[in-house]
């Protein structure tokens, strides 16, 4: 990878004019306050900063996220650095040709088949012809849409021409592939697929790439580096795990109530999918007691789900995620095995309480996610709905501290020290003792292993 910067962002700004009022007005009114006030005029603006002052570089070869919740910036940057919008103050150099997939169909005429899409913007990115064919079957091998290439795009499926457009973004040479979430709309093989190419491309290939997602694994398997935005800045670019994991401390989708350990589903952000909002509230409690979002290791703890609606699904059940940002799937707890359709909900209100005995995670920060299905379909979903922190606790009686860099989970269990039984056939066992050790037993501390 060269350390020659493919991107150069600086001091990059972009504000929007909004009309807030004005829009519900006859013309006669509007007139009037123009004549009246010809300076201020008839409709009051309001300044949106979509981005303030951001600057950063990206090596050639470098593959880069840019995460951050929904109006942080993420989309009007990529629009920018491709070339869609200009920016209000601040400059971007970039050595190479842009090619984007930022929108279902950006780029693409629709009344042109797919083939003569592929054309047009091998063209726009200043392509010649013969260079277009030589790369045309590969391009059309990996869309899988060869029998459609005829057809106008306008009758494609929305998958259809993400295929497309992917393949042909990544096939035309760009030397800078910028990616927005646009992925997120194809099935899970095709997914795959585009990131196995744009892994190709950056590493065998030596091409630049800027990927944004709110998948955060996606991220952290792809890009060794990512950039946080939040209300427009830069507030954090370094490695991936570090900016995933302070992305899950500053924006729960649980909105954090007025009480530690109890978290607003409700209020989460399901912009990324369309869900019914049955899961209403999330609750941490140590010991069934009280809300907290401390839990210590081996400590029992209740989780309780608020729900309403419940009645209106057919065949629910419940499954709950318990991660980090480095490994988002630790362990899953599930109702599967016993479908809440069997109990008698007398209300549209209710709470599903779920115990776990011992906390067995070491200390560290965990999130949990909670999705509610009927059958085979998503009802609600709320990713990272609410955060807590594991704190050490002798566990074991024996003094010993589980260390996080040693895994996540601990399992209490017991060893033998046996006789070898080296000998021949028919040679009797040499006598050795035998040395147990069990979780509570009297004659030597219990053990632990970290997984």
């Amino acid at each position: 990878m060269s350390t020659q910067p493919a991107i150069e962002v600086h001091h990059l700004s972009k504000v929007y004019n909004l009309g807030l009022s004005g829009r519900t007005k006859s013309l006669a009114t509007i007139f009037g306050e123009r004549v009246r006030h010809p300076i201020r005029g008839g409709t009051r603006r309001e300044r949106l900063v979509a981005l303030d002052d951001v600057s950063f570089d990206v090596a050639a070869g470098e593959a880069v996220g840019v995460i951050g919740n929904n109006g942080a910036g993420k989309s009007t940057l990529l629009k920018i650095i491709s070339r869609i919008t200009s920016p209000s103050t601040g400059y971007i150099d970039m050595i190479g040709r842009v090619g984007a997939l930022l929108e279902v169909g950006t780029g693409f005429h629709p009344e042109l088949t797919g083939m003569e899409n592929i054309y047009m913007n091998g063209s726009v990115l200043g392509m010649a012809k013969r260079d277009i064919d030589r790369r045309l079957d590969e391009i059309v091998a990996f869309s899988e849409i060869e029998k459609f290439l005829d057809t106008p795009t306008k009758r494609y499926s929305t998958g259809m021409r993400v295929r497309l457009a992917f393949a042909v973004a990544a096939h035309l040479e760009p030397e800078i592939l910028i990616v927005d979430e646009v992925l997120s709309v194809g099935d899970y093989s095709f997914q795959a697929k585009c990131l196995e190419k744009m892994r190709s491309v950056v590493t065998d290939e030596g091409r630049t790439v800027l990927f944004v997602s709110h998948n955060l694994v996606t991220v952290e398997h792809f890009c060794p580096r990512s950039i946080m935005l939040a209300d427009g800045h830069v507030v954090f670019d370094g490695p991936t795990h570090e900016a995933i994991a302070a992305y899950m401390r500053k924006f729960p989708q649980g909105v954090p109530g007025e009480a530690a350990g109890v978290f607003d589903l409700a209020a989460a952000d399901r912009s990324d999918g369309r869900y019914e909002p049955v899961l209403k509230q999330l609750e941490f409690r140590p010991h069934g007691g009280l809300p907290s979002d401390e839990i210590r290791m081996g400590e029992p703890v209740r989780i309780e789900i608020g729900v309403e609606g419940l009645r209106a699904v057919r065949s629910p059940f419940l499954l709950v995620t318990v991660g980090t940002a480095a490994c988002p799937t630790l362990f899953r707890m599930t109702s599967s095995k016993m479908p809440l359709a069997i109990f008698h909900r007398r209300s549209d209100r209710e709470t599903i309480e779920i115990d776990i005995p011992s906390m067995p995670l070491t200390p560290g920060e965990y999130f949990m996610s909670v999705h509610l299905k009927d059958g085979n379909s998503t009802v609600d979903f709320v990713l990272r709905a609410g955060t807590f922190t594991v704190a050490p606790a002798d566990v074991f009686g024996n003094g010993y501290v589980a260390d996080p860099n040693e895994g996540y989970l601990t399992v209490p269990f017991e060893w033998e020290l046996r006789p070898s039984y080296a000998g021949t056939a028919g040679n009797e066992p040499a006598v050795a003792a035998v040395q147990r050790v069990a979780a509570g037993g009297d004659r030597e501390p219990a053990g632990s292993q970290s997984l």
